[in-house]
């Protein structure tokens, strides 16, 4: 038998001791501890060999050897041996040196490689230094030393607190180096047994396995391998794959979901040895089969597949190259199901981004509800379904779309909040997703004739956390259930679809707010505000072009009699017929407005003299044909209306707003004067 993962991969050249101690981050390690407990480290490999010396902190020992020979070959055959000699013992050691500076060694190892690190900080006493420095003046060539005042001291319990310090440090940095170089080895020792096999997403279940038995049959030999999958409808594992190395056909297995190797492989277990068949009446196994092993392939702690090898005894390096197999095929499976989801959702947000689009644009609202609600139904391929929103006045919904629903269902169909599955999903603010609706507890009851399946959804409409409207959709068109996909996509889209509603909404409301504050209430003509922004607008276009335009102004005669002897009501009706008098009188381009009372203006943009006088003497005609009776019906009166009408040109009347809204009241003014009902152009000699 052939087999992989057995042996320990060399080591990796980048992670030898003598590497990662040269390493520059490992001498920044060193000088900041230097510095703090005042102890120059070197370290020494196994063979003697100094592989880091001190960098910063110099201790005096170490300057007299640089001076001097002589010293330097005493101090090493002092204490070389000392530091050499805890890789024997395998414990560190305190000791004074050959100048009677304070020391320690400490044995250090990685991956089985040996090293001593040698601390050397300063005297033990007074008399150490002096000591010392007796030492150093009987060697030729030293007579003179320097020494750095003040003198500081270390004793031993000081030197074995920093000796200890200093293990734990560096034990502790190369613990962590050594588990991540394991780590390393692990995953390169795999690669190696898997050859890369099954790290691609694009696999799909049914040809990785194929391809897993295929491979293990050839790396391990093996006689017989077979894949196992989940039938849902049968609630077995049956054989999908497999390979037998002798001749004859593929057996065919089936492993009930309760039997207990699958109980065994569900509680964890790493494999299942069975020497005898399971206790399946189902399961076709060889007379004289030997040892029959099976092992599980789980994706997200579910029991994907079992892999299931018979007739040898497998050694135990071969049962981690099959369970490293089996886990990489759940990562290869996940990753492919992952992929796919992606993609999925990838697909679906496209979708519902299509979607929001289409119905950004739509500015009419019951054209808006209607899309919603239809897109909806499409995305869910639902052929039936409404939209419903909560009246603010009532909080009762009202029923503003529909889809497929039999006649005789009201157009504003109310129902409360509460009542009915919308009213509950309204007042919960929570879908309901049913599959039966006659046997859901939430709601039991028997389905109406007119809905093809017993399946539906019904969602909230909601704006951060407040339920605007409630949106029901029923009868797939396949005949299918709802699921909790349907679900997820549809409130996935019924929040894009709320905010484009509220939106909607509030532009609709500003263009009704912008409506208000540039119109007349009563009329429904421009304001006299508006109107005087709208004159400058023409004045100015009017000059830069150099074109003319006319400007008229009308007055209702006796309109204040009409309001004292027939009431404001009646006077209000003469308003209006004379606002829709005006409008019927003038072409598309000119604006029309209130100046206020009984006083209406016209802008004749590009009009000449002639052609304004044109238009208000058919305006005057038009208004004088009006008569407006009152609601009186014990007396029945009336009120013929004419008008008396002003004209200013510009610019030979003005060429600022103020010189043409003076003029033409004066123009209006002399109107009057010539007997009401008439028109008058301005004229500077008629003033």
């Amino acid at each position: 038998m052939h087999y992989l993962g057995g042996d320990v991969p060399e080591k990796d050249a980048n992670h030898t001791l003598e590497d990662l101690i040269k390493d520059e981050s490992w001498w920044h390690h060193f000088a900041s501890v230097s510095e703090s407990f005042g102890f120059s480290l070197s370290v020494f490999s196994q063979t003697g060999k100094p592989i880091f010396v001190p960098i910063g902190l110099i201790p005096p020992c170490q300057e007299f050897c640089s001076s001097s020979l002589e010293f330097k070959s005493k101090h090493d055959a002092f204490c070389h041996p000392l530091v050499m000699n805890t890789l024997v013992t395998g414990k560190p050691d305190i000791f004074k040196c050959y100048a009677k500076v304070m020391c320690f060694a400490l044995p250090i190892s990685f991956m089985n490689e040996k090293a001593v690190i040698l601390g050397q900080g300063s005297y033990s006493s007074y008399e150490d230094f002096r000591e010392s420095v007796n030492q150093v003046q009987a060697v030729p060539g030293l007579d003179t030393i320097s020494v750095k005042a003040p003198l500081s001291f270390t004793n031993f319990q000081q030197a074995w607190k920093i000796c200890g310090f200093i293990a734990n440090w560096v034990n502790s940095l190369l613990q962590h180096t050594q588990e991540s170089a394991a780590l390393k080895m692990k995953y390169e020792s795999l690669k190696m047994i898997v050859g890369m096999w099954g790290a691609s997403a694009e696999e799909r279940p049914d040809s990785l396995y194929r391809n897993m038995i295929g491979k293990l049959s050839s790396l391990l030999d093996i006689d017989s391998i077979t894949i196992l999958i989940f039938d849902r409808v049968q609630r077995k594992y049956t054989s999908l794959y497999s390979l037998l190395r002798s001749r004859g056909m593929p057996e065919i297995l089936s492993v009930n979901e309760n039997d207990v190797v699958v109980l065994d492989l569900l509680a964890g277990k790493a494999f299942v040895l069975s020497a005898k068949p399971i206790a399946d009446p189902r399961a076709d196994f060889l007379d004289g089969m030997g040892a029959l092993y099976f092992f599980p392939i789980m994706v997200n702690k579910r029991l994907e597949a079992i892999l299931r090898i018979g007739d040898r005894v497998l050694a135990e390096n071969d049962q981690q190259v099959i369970i490293a197999f089996c886990r990489q095929a759940a990562l290869s499976i996940e990753n492919y199901r992952l992929k796919q989801e992606l993609y999925r959702k990838f697909d679906q947000f496209s979708t519902i981004s299509e979607l929001t689009k289409s119905i950004t644009p739509i500015q009419n609202h019951e054209k808006l509800l209607q899309a919603i609600l239809d897109m909806s139904a499409e995305l869910l391929k639902a052929e039936q379904g409404s939209l419903m929103l909560i009246d603010h006045e009532t909080d009762a919904l009202l029923l503003e779309a529909k889809k497929g629903i039999i006649d005789g269902v009201a157009e504003k169909h109310r129902i409360n909040r509460g009542e009915g599955i919308a009213g509950k999903v309204a007042l919960s603010g929570e879908p309901i997703l049913v599959e039966n609706l006659e046997i859901d507890p939430r709601i039991h009851q028997r389905n109406r004739k007119h809905y093809k399946t017993r399946s539906f959804v019904s969602i909230p409409l909601k704006i951060d956390n407040r339920t605007i409207g409630v949106l029901n959709l029923s009868d797939k068109s396949t005949g299918e259930v709802f699921n909790k996909e349907d679900l997820k996509l549809i409130q996935s889209f019924a929040t894009h679809a709320a905010v484009v509603m509220e939106r909607n909404v509030f532009i609709n409301k500003t263009e009704e707010l912008k409506k208000l504050t540039i119109t007349d209430p009563l009329t429904g003509l421009l304001n006299r505000r508006y109107l005087y922004e709208r004159l400058k607008d023409e004045l100015a276009r009017s000059a830069r072009h150099g074109h003319s335009f006319g400007l008229l102004m009308l007055d209702i005669d006796g309109f204040k009699y009409c309001n004292d002897t027939l009431g404001h009501p009646v006077g209000d009706k003469v308003l209006k017929a004379v606002a829709e008098t005006l409008l019927n009188a003038v072409r598309s381009i000119d604006i029309v407005a209130r100046y206020g009372g009984d006083e209406f203006m016209v802008i004749l943009p590009e009009t000449v003299k002639l052609v304004a006088v044109d238009i208000a003497e058919r305006i005057r005609e038009n208004v004088s044909q009006k008569v407006i009776l009152a609601n009186d019906e014990s007396a029945p009166l009336s009120y013929t209306v004419t008008a008396s009408i002003g004209i200013a040109c510009y610019p030979e009347h003005g060429k600022t707003v103020e010189a043409l809204l003076d003029n033409v009241d004066k123009a209006l003014y002399r109107a009057k004067n010539e007997g009401k009902n008439r028109v008058e152009v301005f004229a500077k000699h008629a003033i």
